[in-house]
């Protein structure tokens, strides 16, 4: 009979030869015993590049990043116990984000559940309503087939057979001994399922004056050109969201960027309404969203997931906008087209115009227009990717933009970054992130100094957290709100960056930062600290919003 560790080796074999065949490319991976077997059998494999991860919650996000950039799923392996816990932030995350990634959590046999076994938890269904699908492996038994069968689905569900992509979940019991000398060879073979095709479904729509497109986060730059033509077809404007892939694409007339500022003040009144990709950032524009409920239409391959809009359209938007084109009686009026342009001028004009100090929207603009075509832009949550958004115009630059939105949270964001860095070190990529995000995973800098990662990290430091200083209870000086809302914390970060090796530069000015930016020779991680005062950065968005507000009268 087979010893068990040559059984451990065997089930650990053919897992990786199998999610290799299924296109699987990336691994991470963090320390353990228990997972020992799938650790040997993922780091010798040629065709998968494994990478390191001491922390669990870091390696969760990196393998996000990876996943987000590559669209294609990614393997996170770790040992038993509370190290699978350390997970679920990034697997919220995947799964808010359809972004596919497998979990293998190894694990005690089941015999030793409940039975005061040390670094044995119950792991069956740990991350709940967070994954597509999760199955027990069980212990490795004379039946590869079942095993293949289990890896084959696991993969279809992640990467969206019938479903929106996201993670799934493989718990894998090893008795001991776990590791041996012996690799046995596998051989099998893997029948893939054809992805299913949702059914073509039209919305039936009436002639229309005031066509309006909205786009959301998108991550396929593929159908950039589908959505700009059918904007030409419908003479729609398109209200372009930071992370759609279209704000920094092309120049286009139709694409409308300042639509934020706008619409505080002015009252406009689309008809019928294209929705492609998730909610926009724009707080206003998703609460104009809730009144257009009514005539809007949400072009979604999966139809309904984590969204609120009555009216779906269940089509990939190249499918729709191709059939659309074909069969649309819409045209707006140029009216209507020339109204929305004007105010996007008329911003974008007050914006340029007035005379300010330093404040976060010229970080948002600098770090974007230092960036050139194919530049990788991620940006952290709270504020970074707001002011981005609310100061930052169409452009010519195909600037590809990544964030955590599915959760928002700010946790795991530097680690995130570094994994879409990993993916591409031929173009420059840029992270802009704000101090508290930084501090929550600083120890994500790790991995950038294991693997030789390349990528520019802006820090804006305010000493806490800025949002919290937009809040309207702000005004009821609360003595506590500095302790436990901005969480004022007077760290230094060139200790970070000396601990990591990293570059360090802090500024404190435009000039200064745009000097460093635009320098890209240096390799590695350089962190740019820059020190804005936060009750300035406050008084100068509201002065620049009012001076916004006057000039729309």
């Amino acid at each position: 009979m087979k010893p068990t560790h040559q059984w451990n080796q065997t089930w650990s074999n053919t897992t990786v030869d199998c999610l290799v065949e299924l296109g699987v490319k990336h691994a991470c991976i963090s320390p353990g015993s228990r997972n020992s077997a799938l650790t040997h059998a993922f780091t010798s494999h040629k065709k998968i590049k494994s990478f390191s991860h001491i922390d669990e919650r870091s390696g969760g996000f990196f393998a996000l990043g990876i996943a987000n950039a590559s669209q294609t799923p990614v393997v996170l392996i770790c040992t038993s116990g509370t190290a699978v816990a350390n997970y679920l932030p990034a697997i919220i995350e995947a799964s808010m984000s359809r972004i596919p990634i497998i979990i293998l959590s190894a694990d005690r046999p089941e015999y030793l559940t409940n039975t005061g076994a040390n670094q044995t938890i119950q792991q069956k269904h740990f991350f709940g309503y967070h994954v597509r699908w999760f199955a027990d492996v069980g212990l490795p038994k004379n039946n590869q087939q079942s095993l293949i069968d289990l890896l084959e689905k696991s993969v279809n569900i992640s990467t969206g057979n019938a479903q929106p992509p996201g993670p799934i979940h493989l718990n894998f019991p090893f008795e001991e001994p776990l590791l041996g000398n012996e690799i046995d060879k596998t051989t099998f073979t893997i029948k893939q399922s054809k992805k299913e095709h949702p059914k073509i479904e039209y919305p039936c729509l009436l002639k229309s004056n005031k066509a309006l497109i909205v786009a959301g986060r998108l991550s396929n730059k593929s159908e950039f050109n589908s959505i700009i033509k059918l904007s030409e077809q419908l003479n729609a404007p398109i209200f372009a969201d930071v992370l759609s892939q279209l704000r920094f694409n092309t120049v286009h007339p139709n694409i409308i960027s300042n639509y934020h500022h706008f619409l505080k003040k002015q009252t406009i009144n689309p008809d019928i309404i294209f929705r492609f990709g998730q909610k926009p950032v724009s707080k206003i524009l998703n609460q104009k969203l809730d009144k257009w409920k009514p005539f809007t239409y949400l072009v979604d391959n999966f139809g309904h997931f984590n969204d609120d809009c009555p009216n779906v359209i269940k089509q990939s938007i190249t499918e729709f906008t191709n059939s659309f084109q074909e069969n649309s009686i819409i045209k707006s009026d140029q009216k209507w087209v020339d109204l929305i342009r004007n105010l996007e001028s008329n911003v974008k004009k007050s914006i340029q115009n007035y005379d300010h100090s330093f404040y976060e929207g010229d970080i948002a603009q600098i770090c974007v227009q230092s960036l050139t075509s194919d530049d990788q832009l991620i940006l952290g949550n709270s504020m970074p990717i707001r002011d981005v958004d609310m100061f930052c115009d169409n452009s010519n630059n195909n600037i590809h933009t990544y964030c955590n939105r599915g959760a928002s949270g700010i946790d795991g964001v530097v680690s995130t970054a570094l994994g879409i860095a990993s993916t591409n070190q031929d173009v420059h990529s840029l992270l802009l992130i704000g101090d508290l995000s930084f501090y929550h995973d600083m120890n994500g800098l790790l991995s950038a100094k294991r693997y030789g990662i390349n990528c520019t990290i802006v820090v804006v430091n305010n000493n806490g957290g800025g949002i919290f200083s937009f809040l309207p209870h702000t005004d009821l000086h609360i003595e506590t709100y500095p302790e436990f809302w901005t969480t004022s914390h007077g760290l230094e970060f060139e200790h970070i960056a000396k601990l990591y090796d990293c570059t360090y530069s802090k500024v404190g000015s435009k000039e200064e930062l745009e000097y460093l930016l635009f320098d890209k020779t240096k390799c590695g991680i350089h962190i740019i600290e820059v020190i804005v005062n936060m009750e300035n950065n406050v008084k100068t968005h509201h002065e620049i919003s009012q001076h916004i507000q006057n000039n729309l009268k």
